[in-house]
């Protein structure tokens, strides 16, 4: 980790990444200089224990540190202006640029050099940057999966709480176990549905409520005919608010088609939501989604006795206040009337569950 991190400070490894400033920049060059006048000096001072040989001897690694700490630009000039002390200073005839075949085979032997240091740090450094953006990618992979399990998590927790919702209420108001294996399967069947239409969407992504109510009342045969009249805006619904509202227009097109305008082809349903401010009884205000389911071409329908309300309008309730919502079911002579209103800020929530 500590190695990591010297490297990826050094001014070589930072130009990488990122274009650095121009005052750094010059600040790198000012300091590859000092190197080479330091080197230059160090050359003169070993000059007479050399006997006149090794001439590029303190300028090679001076190639290799300036590039490799400043960077390849900078390499590349230490490697000019030592090649060129080198050729003026240390190669006889001195003080001169003069040519022999000596001095070119001298400087041919310094250019490889410089040449193969230069090219071995640059392929270094690239394999560096390499290995650091597959070390990101590979974070960004763990924190992925470790989002997408705790959405699994999430989903989980909600699902079970709303299975174990409904098994309690399927039991209280089965008369015999097929009924309930019946009423059971088919629950089961609308969270299917509706799990379906969450699954097909990326964490943070949203649906609408015009889709959630096709995948609902998809069993019944009403999309896109004259027995289901849609009037809305597209509102945006995302996480298990998904579920929970599948579970509760399925509830209500059940109900219909078993004793309301569903079970009769006279029958119609005339479906409306609105998004509206409104202010709750404490007196504070609340962006709230309104549904209402409206009935009418049907039976006549029967309201439930006191205390003995059926399965679905008691799932309904529940599924509702579990969203802190408000459900009014009427029981016209025209037909049901059922009005919910959700807090908008829940649709978006991914840890509601019916209880």
């Amino acid at each position: 980790m500590r190695q990591r991190r010297f490297y990826d400070n050094l001014p070589s490894f930072v130009a990488t990444q990122d274009a650095p400033p121009l005052s750094k920049l010059i600040f790198t060059y000012i300091l590859s200089l000092l190197v080479f006048a330091t080197t230059l000096a160090l050359r003169f001072w070993i000059d007479d224990y050399l006997l006149g040989t090794f001439p590029y001897v303190t300028f090679f690694p001076a190639v290799v540190v300036v590039a490799f700490v400043f960077g390849i630009p900078q390499g590349i000039l230490i490697a000019i202006l030592g090649g060129l002390a080198s050729w003026y200073f240390f190669i006889p005839p001195y003080f001169t640029f003069s040519m022999s075949v000596s001095t070119a085979i001298a400087m041919t032997l310094y250019v490889f050099v410089v040449v193969t240091d230069i090219g071995l740090t640059a392929l270094m450094m690239r394999a560096y940057r390499s290995e650091k953006a597959a070390r990101a990618e590979m974070q960004r992979l763990a924190e992925h999966q470790k989002v997408m399990a705790q959405e699994l998590d999430h989903r989980l927790k909600n699902i079970f709480a709303t299975i174990s919702a409904i098994i309690n209420l399927s039991q209280k108001h089965a008369h015999s176990i097929p009924q309930f294996a019946a009423a059971l399967r088919e629950r089961l069947n609308a969270m299917a549905r509706s799990n379906l239409l969450l699954r097909g969407l990326r964490s943070g992504e949203e649906t609408t409520v015009c889709v959630i109510i096709a995948k609902a009342l998809e069993p019944f045969g009403v999309m896109e005919t004259k027995k289901l009249r849609l009037d809305g805006p597209p509102i945006p619904v995302s996480g298990q608010a998904v579920i929970l509202l599948s579970l509760v227009l399925h509830e209500l097109g059940t109900n219909a088609a078993k004793y309301g305008s569903l079970s009769v082809d006279s029958g119609e349903i005339h479906l409306s939501w609105t998004q509206a401010n409104i202010i709750q009884a404490d007196g504070t205000p609340c962006e709230m989604l309104t549904l209402c389911w409206r009935e009418q071409g049907g039976p006549e329908p029967k309201a439930p006795e006191q205390g003995n309300s059926g399965f679905g309008s008691t799932l309904v309730r529940r599924v509702i206040a579990a969203v802190r919502g408000t459900v009014h079911i009427t029981y016209a002579p025209t037909g049901v009337v059922a009005e919910f209103s959700i807090p908008v800020d829940v649709m978006h929530e991914h840890d509601v569950a019916a209880d």
